[in-house]
């Protein structure tokens, strides 16, 4: 009957002792760890984002005044130049009442003209002559008015650039509502697209950008020259314009494009895995492997990619940091650094690790 009893302690031991080597450790010796030696590497901190083309300039051709078209001065598709004439709406009632306005400025001045006379001998009152001025000016409103309307007959191109499809026929009627065609300049191109607020403070005009459009390979650059000062509450990014010589017309306004921006290269970063951070109440830490025992360092950080972060201060080239077994871990504890083939089975073993982020 003792040897029922005593069987289930040994075998209990035995278990016990499988667990201690399954956390790396063997009774009373030191907890086996994976780590990385710091060595200086190359480290590039870009962003991939999505954008679309914008023309430089553009602008929907519309009539101010109301008529019929008579004549159209450009050919759909077509570049014009600044001050070209696009549309002229036909003026013949406009300049009858220009004539008109004219002859009605011509009586007034006589007017005037009379009445300042008459008030010069006292022949009439200065309230006489005073509503005789206020009949020249109102005069010379109404036809300076109509000269306005007249030269609004004219639609010309307020910029150079490329004119589109015209939506209307010579002879139609148009308004202020009716679209006649659209203008737009495309060289340069703008370059619109939107980054994670938390590279904000890296983005600075003059950066330079490598696009490519949807379904192409040709690479195309560009240089960032506006990066809005708000960030959108709803997506949480920062809006960035770029531009793009464009000079041989190519590019088209509204393509989608996907953008590649690199704002930082470091020649000589010091990187770990994002796991091997550990953050505190006074800010972050690694543990270094030192005469067989762990020890804690102060680290400050740099660029942060997917799965490493660059530490900026704290460790040098050379010290080996701990990536293992960090919860288990205290300063000052004995550690062993695991053989190169117990790696890959310790790497998938710990389910505990700090993430930074």
């Amino acid at each position: 009957m003792r040897i029922i009893y005593i069987l289930p302690l040994l075998l209990a031991g035995c278990g016990t002792g499988g667990n201690d080597q399954a956390q790396g450790r063997g009774p009373g010796g030191p907890m086996q760890v994976l780590v990385k030696v710091l060595r200086p590497e190359p480290l590039s901190n870009k962003v991939q984002a999505t954008g679309s083309l914008l023309a430089n300039e553009s602008v929907e051709v519309r009539s101010e005044v109301a008529g019929r078209i008579g004549s159209i001065g450009f050919q759909e598709g077509s570049t014009v130049g600044k001050g070209q004439e696009l549309v002229r709406i036909n003026d013949d009632d406009l300049q009858a009442q220009l004539r008109k306005a004219g002859l009605a400025v011509q009586l007034a001045q006589d007017a005037e003209a009379r009445k300042k006379q008459l008030l010069a001998v006292q022949g009439i009152s200065q309230q006489d002559y005073d509503d005789a001025r206020i009949a020249l000016q109102s005069a010379e409103a109404d036809r300076d008015n109509l000269q306005a309307l007249i030269a609004k007959t004219v639609i010309r191109a307020p910029f150079s650039g490329k004119i589109g499809l015209r939506q209307v026929s010579q002879g139609g009627y148009v308004s202020p509502n009716t679209l006649i065609t659209g203008l737009q300049q495309v060289s340069p191109i703008k370059v619109d697209f939107t980054v994670p607020e938390r590279f904000g403070r890296d983005l600075k005009a003059g950066q330079r950008i490598a696009f490519t459009l949807e379904g192409d390979t040709t690479r195309h650059t560009g240089e960032i020259y506006a990066i809005d000062p708000a960030v959108d509450v709803d997506s949480r990014t920062i809006g960035v314009r770029a531009l793009n010589a464009n000079n041989d017309g190519s590019l088209r306004p509204g393509s989608f494009v996907r953008v590649n921006l690199e704002l930082a290269h470091v020649p000589d970063a010091l990187m770990i895995p994002t796991e091997a951070l550990i953050p505190d109440i006074q800010g972050q830490k690694v543990l270094l492997v030192k005469g067989g025992k762990a020890v804690s360092a102060r680290v400050e950080t740099g660029i942060r990619t997917n799965n490493e972060v660059q530490l900026t201060a704290g460790v040098q080239a050379g010290d080996t940091v701990i990536t293992t077994g960090l919860l288990q871990l205290r300063d000052g504890m004995p550690v062993k650094v695991a053989p190169p083939e117990k790696a890959d089975a310790m790497s998938g073993s710990d389910s505990t690790m700090i993430d930074a982020e």
